[in-house]
This record gives C-alpha cells, sequence and structure tokens, in this order.
C-alpha cells in the first residue's frame, strides 16, 4: 500500500475518533448549564414564596389574582349588633356610638368571638360600647363588606331595648370591659329624623329606614315566645320503656347539658320572663339553668307532654292558642302580664305581685314595657301540633320559613316568634289562604294577636 492510501485510511479511522473526543465535551458543557437553569428556577420560586409572605403595601403592588380568589373564598368574618329604640315625648330614637379611629357615626357592633352565637355577640358588643344592658326584639337584616384584605365580612342587626334594672336574664350575663376611648369616643341618643342625616354609612341608613318602618305600621313594639325542643336526652334503650321510664329519663352528661346552657343564653338575650314546660324530666331539666339563674318559677303543664301529643293534640293545641292569644303588646301600651302557677305571676320580676294579672305603670322612657317573653319546651312529636297552630297566626309567606319535615327541630334548637297584638276596635277574620281580612257584620272570630317576625337559633 502507497503512502498516500495509508495516509487516507489513517484519516477515515482517525474522524470517528475525533467526533467522539468532540462529543464528550459537548455533553460535559450541558450539565453545568442545567444545574443553572435549575438554581434559577428555585431561586424564582423561593422569591415567589416570599413575596406571598409579604403584606401588599410593602411589595408595593397589588396581590395577585390567585391570593385575591383564595382570601375570597375563606368563610367571611361574622359580627353583630343592634339598633337599640325608645319612645321619648312620643319621639322615636335610637343610640348611636362614635368610633373615632374612622370618624364615622354609626350603631354599636362587632366581631364575634370564636364559638359564640350572633345574639350573644349583639348584646355583648352594644354593653361594651354603650354600657347598656339590651334585650332583642325582631331580627333588622344583615350588611355586608368587604375587608381590606380581601374577606367579606357580615354584621347581623336586631331591633332592641333597653333591659330593666335587675330584668330577667341580667344575671346570667357574663361582666364586659368597657370599649375604650380610641374605640368610642361618644355615646348619644339621637331622633331617627337626626340619626338619617348624620349616619356615616349607607347601610345603616338602610336599616334605620325599615326600624322606622316597623314603627309606624306597629311591628316594631312585639313580645317573644320561644318555642324549644328539649334538649339531648338518654336513649329510651339505655334508661328503659313505659310511661315510668318516660317521665324520669334526664338529659345527656355533657352534651344534653352543654346545650341546656346554650338554651339559657338564648332565653336571656330575648329576655324571657315566664317559663312553661311538659313536667317529663328532660324538658324541665332544659329551662332549669335559665330558672335558677334568674329566680323564675317554671310552670310546668300537662297539656305539653309527649302523652298528650299522641292522646289528645287537641287539648294541647287550644292551650297553646291562649299563650299565644295573650302573649303581645298593644302599640307601646302596657298590658298585664301572664299569669304564673296557682294564679301568681312568675317571681322575681319587678311590678309583679301574687294577686294575678293585673295593670301596672308604663315602664321608665328607654325601657322595656312590663310584658315579658315566654318560653315552652316541649317534646319532639309536640312540634308539628304547635307549628300547625303557628301557621294560624301568620301569612302564607312568613309560614314557609317553619321547619316542615321530621325531626322538625335538633335538641335543644328553638324557634322564636315575634307577636303584636291587633286593635281590639278592628274585627278580623281568617280567609281559605290563611291571610288576615277585615270581616263584615261583626260576626267574625277575633285574633287578637299575630306573628310579625320568625327566627330559628
Amino acid at each position: 500500500m502507497s503512502l498516500a492510501a495509508k495516509a487516507g485510511a489513517r484519516s477515515k479511522l482517525s474522524k470517528p475518533r475525533e467526533q467522539s473526543k468532540r462529543g464528550k465535551p459537548a455533553e460535559a458543557d450541558k450539565q453545568p448549564a442545567k444545574k443553572q437553569a435549575r438554581r434559577r428556577k428555585e431561586r424564582a420560586k423561593q422569591e415567589r414564596k416570599q413575596q406571598a409572605r409579604q403584606p401588599a403595601k410593602e411589595r408595593g403592588k397589588r396581590p395577585k389574582k390567585s391570593l385575591r380568589i383564595k382570601a375570597s373564598r375563606r368563610p367571611p368574618v361574622l359580627a353583630a349588633g343592634a339598633l337599640v329604640w325608645r319612645l321619648k315625648n312620643d319621639k322615636l330614637q335610637v343610640l348611636v356610638v362614635h368610633r373615632p379611629r374612622y370618624d364615622d357615626w354609626s350603631f354599636p357592633k362587632g366581631k364575634a368571638e370564636p364559638g359564640e352565637s350572633m345574639v350573644l355577640t349583639a348584646i355583648r358588643e352594644v354593653a361594651e360600647e354603650t354600657g347598656r344592658q339590651i334585650v332583642l326584639g325582631r331580627y333588622l337584616g344583615k350588611a355586608r363588606r368587604r375587608l381590606v384584605s380581601g374577606r367579606k365580612k357580615r354584621t347581623l342587626y336586631w331591633a332592641a331595648q333597653v333591659l330593666p334594672e335587675a330584668g330577667p336574664g341580667e344575671g346570667l350575663r357574663a361582666a364586659v370591659k368597657p370599649a375604650s376611648k380610641r374605640e368610642i369616643d361618644k355615646v348619644r341618643w339621637w331622633k331617627v329624623e337626626k340619626a338619617a342625616r348624620k349616619l356615616t354609612h349607607a347601610d345603616d341608613k338602610r336599616l334605620l329606614a325599615r326600624l322606622v318602618d316597623w314603627y309606624e305600621s306597629g311591628q316594631l313594639q312585639v313580645r317573644s315566645l320561644v318555642l324549644v325542643r328539649h334538649a339531648k336526652a338518654v336513649s329510651r334503650a339505655t334508661w328503659g320503656y313505659g310511661i315510668n321510664s318516660e317521665l324520669t329519663r334526664p338529659l345527656v352528661m355533657g352534651r344534653g347539658q352543654a346545650q341546656a346552657r346554650d338554651v339559657a343564653a338564648l332565653l336571656s338575650a330575648y329576655g324571657v320572663g315566664e317559663l312553661v314546660s311538659s313536667p317529663w324530666k328532660r324538658c324541665v331539666d332544659t329551662l332549669a339553668p335559665y330558672a335558677h339563674g334568674c329566680g323564675l318559677d317554671l310552670r310546668s303543664d300537662e297539656a305539653f307532654t309527649e302523652l298528650s301529643a299522641l292522646t289528645s293534640p287537641e287539648v294541647m293545641q287550644a292551650s297553646f292558642r291562649d299563650l299565644l292569644e295573650r302573649g303581645s303588646v298593644l302599640e307601646g301600651q302596657s298590658e298585664a302580664g301572664p299569669a304564673g302557677p296557682q294564679g301568681r305571676e312568675p317571681a322575681g320580676l319587678p311590678g309583679r305581685g301574687p294577686a294575678g294579672p293585673q295593670r301596672r305603670e308604663p315602664a321608665p322612657e328607654g325601657q322595656l314595657e312590663p310584658s315579658y317573653p315566654l318560653a315552652l319546651c316541649v317534646h319532639r312529636p309536640c312540634l308539628p301540633l304547635l307549628f300547625e297552630t303557628l301557621r294560624e297566626y301568620m301569612g302564607p309567606e312568613l309560614a314557609t320559613k317553619l321547619p316542615d319535615s321530621d325531626p322538625w327541630l335538633r335538641p335543644g334548637q328553638a324557634v322564636v316568634v315575634h307577636l303584636r297584638r291587633r286593635p281590639a276596635s278592628v274585627q278580623l277574620g281568617t280567609t281559605p289562604e290563611g291571610d288576615v281580612e277585615a270581616g263584615g257584620g261583626g260576626d267574625v272570630v277575633v285574633k287578637s294577636s299575630q306573628i310579625v317576625a320568625l327566627e330559628l337559633h
């Protein structure tokens, strides 16, 4: 083989070797590049995490859309308050507060504490910001706002009045710490005309307008009736069957007793001054914490037992109608209080004597008229009969809010109905649709009470 041929063969053999040598350095060069790209991604990820932890103001830019969506999906912040009203010189007034931090005039309100019900929040916040203990009336409505964080805030409001000194339920309320001057620096009673001009927020003005409408239509001053299903009781399988066992079956230790305490707090919020119950132990024990805490008598009525619901439903409904017929007030006028056991009125209530119902002097301005709300504790089988009776006293639209399926109410749950008294001069009857209308000829049956509002607790 010539020298030229050998040189050509050597060059052919060397080409693949050179390519492989050039390939190895190329792969080595790619590895540092991949590591650098991975490091850049990790640094970017860490920077995004740090930015997410910082407030939007510190980042100098608005939160990303995804972050705002996440904040909006969180449960709303719950708060409660009240429009506390009174009559002075036949003029309707409301209680307002001034917040120096926001320089606004508003109604007393505040955020709920963990595990606190809305009615208790409203009472506590009013006591903290105004120094006044109140009792709730009708539920007014809610106000919705969006906080700076993106979360929604929902505030519930009730109409309320100042609780009379040593009124029912006050002894069960915990002491509160007054709000500082930095939070509330002024508390004023304003006529509704002035309040409509000077209130800062549109939601407050809207709620005030509703309060005024109720006052002008005679639906503001009402008397509440709290219908309670007894708290959780020991099961029949554990305690035993038969009428003797039913009479003595107690509440469950722990859960049932806790529900009874919750019922007591609810009755305190509405200033309940009369207690009626089935004589069976589980019903009596449900109202006992409130009765003992307020020094009230608890009247037992055989008409509201579980046995009566099965054997004498007409008797039960007739007894319930009696409570509804006398369980309201007439447009700001004082009404004789309901009689307690043996012709006595419940003990521990101002202005009530041993001689039974009697006319009393009007309460001081700004305080409740002496017609106290009533609580009735019954068994689950009683509830459909009582709900049927309630429908006779309310319109069809309001009747749709009543529970319509078994178990009707959970153990310890309550329905609060607000009643007003119809003027005696107006004779009314009932249409087939359930609406109340003026009757002709003066020969129709008059129902003295009308249910104007309903709440489930």
